[in-house]
């Protein structure tokens, strides 16, 4: 049990749904950043690693860079978000969130 939500193989209703709550809450965090960040080409291309799992080269513009990564956000899958997440919280790009996945 975590959260209340009885941990079972496979995956229930109620641990999806948890999970893509979390997911939820991770993604206001990483548009949060991403805006914030706007104009800074290093921290943008670390937020589509994030995402992504891809970086961009000096060839591309910011701009491009910026409405990728916004588009991205909407396509990372949880289980990335369960892996590269706390990472992304460890360096400072993003904030922490008080929920955590379950059935990892």
């Amino acid at each position: 049990m975590k959260y209340g939500i009885e941990i079972t193989k496979p995956w229930s209703k109620e641990m999806y749904d948890h999970n893509d709550k979390v997911a939820k809450l991770m993604k206001a965090e990483i548009l949060l950043s991403i805006k914030s960040n706007k104009n800074n080409f290093d921290k943008l291309n670390e937020l589509m690693v994030l995402c992504g799992g891809i970086k961009y080269g000096s060839g591309f513009d910011i701009d491009d860079l910026y409405q990728d990564v916004k588009q991205e956000v909407d396509n990372v899958q949880n289980y990335w978000l369960n892996e590269e997440y706390p990472y992304a919280v460890k360096e400072g790009l993003v904030s922490n969130v008080d929920l955590e996945f379950v059935g990892y």
